[in-house]
């Protein structure tokens, strides 16, 4: 049996995050496009630097959404700045409104043509990523997986467990959408076949775990899909 699941990572290979967030930033806290821009990569970065401490500290899954405020407050103390609590919770929730990058309908449009069951794998709580979905068109995704349901965040290998654990589905079977350099360590060391959509061309963190193809965008990642099923 050949390909039959698609799952994709959110934040980094289906949504952007710079072009949905920096705009909001600018007009929430009166910043020009330089600094607000600085203040939406340094925000990403503690998000997940706090995520990957919630993966070492022994105790329960901090929430992604817990994750995503601490980090902000980061971001507002090293900028030695304070926000009323509505604009606190807005700036948070500006997260569930991201937009898709230009080509990701159509991408994964052409992906559930061929027949292939899509879905999300994200670091994302369940109601986060629930929230993201509508930004795409109806129906696009058969299955919404969130690292909430794992109790870890990845690039553990449990996170990656999940399609198999829920669906049934071998991982030989499966193919991952990664965005990230550490998204893509998580999925080859879980022994899943990974598409790194590379748009920042970053580099590996770990040449030993290397995607089986690299993109610069979403596009023509169908035409990849059926390459591996040869």
């Amino acid at each position: 049996m050949g390909i039959q699941l698609v799952t994709y990572d959110v934040y980094m290979a289906l949504l952007d995050i710079e072009g949905s967030l920096v705009p909001v930033v600018q007009n929430s806290l009166n910043l020009d496009t330089e600094i607000s821009t600085a203040f939406v990569r340094l925000w990403r970065t503690k998000q997940m630097e706090r995520a990957a401490i919630s993966n070492s500290l022994g105790k329960n899954r901090t929430s992604f959404r817990e994750c995503t405020a601490m980090a902000l407050d980061y971001c507002l103390a090293h900028y030695k700045m304070t926000l009323l609590p509505n604009i606190h919770h807005n700036l948070v929730s500006a997260w569930d409104t991201m937009i898709p990058w230009p080509e990701a309908d159509t991408a994964i449009a052409a992906v559930r043509a061929k027949g292939y069951e899509v879905a999300i794998l994200s670091n994302g709580d369940q109601a986060m990523l629930e929230a993201v979905a509508r930004n795409f068109s109806p129906n696009t995704f058969d299955h919404i997986f969130s690292s909430e349901t794992a109790g870890y965040y990845k690039p553990h290998p449990s996170v990656y467990e999940i399609p198999n654990t829920v669906l049934g589905i071998a991982k030989e079977n499966i193919v991952h959408i990664a965005g990230s350099a550490n998204d893509v360590l998580g999925t080859v060391a879980a022994g899943i076949k990974c598409i790194w959509s590379n748009r920042q061309a970053n580099l590996l963190l770990d040449c030993a775990y290397p995607p089986t193809h690299e993109i610069s965008n979403l596009i023509g990642i169908v035409d990849l899909i059926e390459v591996l099923e040869t």
